[in-house]
C-alpha cells in the first residue's frame, strides 16, 4: 500500500487531499501545527491514517515528524507539500519580519519537507514530490507582494527539479490552485472568482497526481487569465490592475 504524507493537513486543502489519498486506498500522513484538528482527521479516516504535529518552518521538527510517520506507515511515496500562509498588504506596509515569515513557512516548507523524503526516493528509485503553489505565482499582485514571490519560487523550484528528477524515477508536480473554499480564503474581503469547493479541488489533485502530471492547473477560467496577464505589457498591467487592486485583512491559516 502506498504512502502519502502531507503538510499543512489540518484544514482545507490539506485535509481534503488525505482524506481523498485515504479514500483511494493510500496510507497518509498528516502534519500540521494543530494537534487536535490532526488528531480528528485522523480518527474519522481510521486504519491507515496517521498524524505529528511540526511547523514546517522548523526543519528539525519537520523532519522528525516526516520519520515518524515514516516508522508508522512505511517509506514516503509521495510528499505533498501543501502547508502556507498568506497575509494581504500593500507594500506601504512592508516588514522585514511579515515577509520572512511567509517566505519560512511557504517557501523553507516546501524545501524542508522534500529534503526530508528524497534521498529515500532517490535509493528506491521512485517517488513523487509535490508542492502547492498558486496561480498568484504566476505574476505579482498588488497587497500580496510577498505570497505572490513565495508562490512564484516554488513554481520554479519544482520546474527545475522535475527535468533534475525525471531520470532517476523520481516525479514532480506543481500544484496550482486559483482560489478554494479554506480558512485562508475565507479571511478575503473581495470577490473570489471561480470559487472551487474543497473537496473538488482535492479530487482534482489527487487524480493530477495519480496520473503523474507536471502540473495541476485549475479553475481552468483563471489559469487562462492569469497565464494571459502574465504576458500582459507592463504599461498596461499596472493601470488595469490598480483600479481592480483587491485587499485583504491582516490574517493567515494554515
Amino acid at each position: 500500500m502506498s504512502v502519502a504524507i502531507i503538510t499543512g493537513a489540518s484544514s482545507g486543502i490539506g485535509a481534503a487531499v488525505a482524506v481523498e489519498f485515504h479514500r483511494r486506498g493510500w496510507k497518509v500522513g498528516l502534519i500540521a501545527r494543530r494537534d487536535d484538528l490532526l488528531k480528528e482527521h485522523v480518527e474519522a479516516m481510521g486504519e491507515g491514517a496517521a498524524y505529528a504535529t511540526a511547523d514546517v518552518a522548523d526543519e528539525k521538527g519537520l523532519t522528525d515528524a516526516i520519520l515518524k510517520l515514516e516508522s508508522e506507515l512505511g517509506p514516503c511515496d509521495l510528499m505533498f507539500a501543501n502547508a502556507g500562509i498568506g497575509d494581504g498588504r500593500s507594500a506601504r506596509h512592508f516588514t522585514s519580519a511579515n515577509t520572512l515569515k511567509i517566505m519560512n513557512v511557504n517557501c523553507a516548507g516546501v524545501i524542508h519537507a522534500f529534503a526530508a523524503v528524497l534521498p529515500g526516493m532517490l535509493k528506491r528509485g521512485t517517488g513523487t514530490l509535490s508542492a502547492t503553489s498558486s496561480v498568484a505565482g504566476f505574476r505579482g499582485l498588488p497587497n500580496f507582494g510577498p505570497y505572490s514571490a513565495s508562490k512564484s519560487y516554488v513554481t520554479s523550484l519544482l520546474e527545475s527539479m522535475r527535468i533534475d528528477l525525471r531520470p532517476h524515477g523520481v516525479g514532480v508536480t506543481t500544484v496550482h490552485p486559483g482560489f478554494v473554499v479554506s480558512e485562508l480564503t475565507s479571511r478575503n474581503a473581495f470577490d473570489m472568482p471561480f470559487l472551487v469547493q474543497t473537496d473538488k479541488a482535492a479530487r482534482i489533485i489527487v487524480k493530477g497526481l495519480l496520473k503523474g502530471k507536471s502540473e495541476v492547473n485549475f479553475p481552468w477560467q483563471m489559469i487562462c487569465l492569469m497565464k494571459f496577464v502574465r504576458w500582459v505589457p507592463n504599461w498596461l498591467y499596472d493601470r488595469v490592475i490598480a483600479i481592480a487592486s483587491p485587499t485583504t485583512p491582516k490574517k493567515e491559516a494554515e
